[in-house]
């Protein structure tokens, strides 16, 4: 019985740390795309590298003292379906025609669209 209650908790427990990854992981690309809009990185003509973009990778010492950053797993997220063109010299910058209609941000937020 007391066996059988701990493979509960223990799924129970893993599937969670589940939902809480994609939870975290989502919202990171949401970040990464505010991040493409507010450096209107949004054609060739606007690209930004890593470093402009403030998307570097962390050095060791980052990643011993803060938590675990997502933004780097959501950019290769991005990156793998094409939403996120890479092009030489590693710049970068976002198709927006290639955004699902569940990812496409909403029209009353003027700030993304690099309107004031």
């Amino acid at each position: 019985m007391v066996f059988l209650a701990l493979i509960i908790i223990m799924i129970v427990a893993f599937g969670g740390s589940l939902y809480v990854r994609t939870l975290l992981t989502r919202r990171a690309i949401f970040k990464v795309m505010d991040i493409f809009y507010q450096h209107h990185a949004l054609g060739m003509k606007g690209a930004k590298s890593r470093h402009e973009l403030g998307l570097n990778h962390p050095d060791f010492l980052q990643r011993m003292m803060k938590p675990r950053d997502y933004k780097q797993y959501a950019l290769e997220i991005l990156i793998n379906r094409g939403i996120i063109t890479v092009i030489e010299g590693g710049r970068m910058y976002m198709v927006e025609e290639k955004l699902d209609q569940e990812l496409r941000p909403k029209n009353d937020n003027p700030l993304l669209h690099g309107r004031s």
